[in-house]
């Protein structure tokens, strides 16, 4: 997706201005992969630490992050396929005729690229089904369970105690990316592009990470009310994942900042919004903050 999206001719005859623009601009969208990374690695160490769990609904109960995470993919996973089945509708630019399209794939390309995401999705789908209680396992009550669940957590974004400054921490990062993926998602342009820069090409994609990012500072921060942060190796991936998408982040806006001929003249959605941007760089700095209190 961020190849395709991000390079010269997309649409036929457009340029990118400077060989940096499009290297800082997929280094930027790549950081939603280290979210990914981390959650699927915390998933493998939950499953290969020894316990005494002797089925999947077990382990579903004994670690709570394990379910969400799986629910979280799962939607991650089909959101993505969505995107790229209208990602031709959904990068269409306005004003053209005939309409021109940031991002047009051939049949078999969006096959693959449907297929992937698609069996990601699935497979995190049924495993979290296979976590639930016997007498939810029926789809019908699904909706009522994850309803519950989401309405749970967003009464519980505020820290356990406010003088804990990493339960703070990852209390905002969760709020944040909350706000940033409704505003991506619903939002018209210059707003939406805020945190992704990527105008039109990606903007509509990356709330799907963002999400996946706000599953994961939730579950954080849950770890850190409970004291098992910096014990469980499961919480270390998210950890370490959440670190490595604030690192990729923050050096790509440093870079087309820096390094990039062509800031700010061809970055004209991201200075029509300057204070937000600010606000998303502020706020994803705060992963870089060491999880020691």
């Amino acid at each position: 997706m961020v190849y395709t999206a991000i390079r010269d001719n997309q649409p036929p005859g457009a340029m990118m201005p400077s060989w940096q623009h499009p290297v800082f601009a997929r280094i930027g969208a790549m950081s939603a992969a280290a979210l990914i990374v981390g959650s699927f690695a915390s998933l493998a160490t939950t499953c290969s630490e020894p316990n005494d769990v002797q089925s999947w609904e077990e382990l579903g109960d004994t670690s709570p992050s394990f379910r969400r995470q799986n629910l979280a993919l799962a939607t991650t996973g089909v959101a993505s396929s969505l995107w790229v089945r209208f990602a031709e509708q959904v990068t269409k630019i306005p004003g053209t005729s005939p309409v021109a399209h940031h991002i047009s794939y051939n049949n078999v390309m969006q096959a693959r690229l449907i297929g992937a995401y698609g069996t990601a999705g699935i497979l995190s789908a049924l495993v979290w089904a296979r976590t639930l209680p016997e007498e939810h396992r029926n789809p019908l009550t699904w909706p009522k369970r994850i309803g519950d669940g989401v309405s749970k957590a967003l009464v519980s974004l505020a820290p356990d105690s406010v003088d804990d400054p990493v339960q703070v921490k990852y209390s905002l990062i969760t709020a944040s990316m909350l706000i940033f993926t409704g505003m991506q998602t619903v939002c018209n342009m210059p707003y939406s592009v805020i945190p992704s820069w990527t105008s039109r090409r990606l903007s509509r994609a990356f709330p799907i990470y963002t999400f996946l990012g706000a599953v994961t500072a939730f579950d954080l921060k849950e770890a850190t009310e409970n004291g098992r942060l910096l014990i469980d190796k499961n919480y270390r991936c998210l950890s370490n994942g959440m670190k490595g998408f604030g690192s990729l982040y923050l050096g790509a806006r440093a870079g087309a900042i820096f390094f990039d001929p062509s800031f700010p003249e061809h970055f004209g959605m991201v200075t029509q919004v300057p204070g937000l941007a600010v606000a998303a760089m502020m706020m994803v700095g705060l992963t870089l903050r060491s999880d020691e209190k």
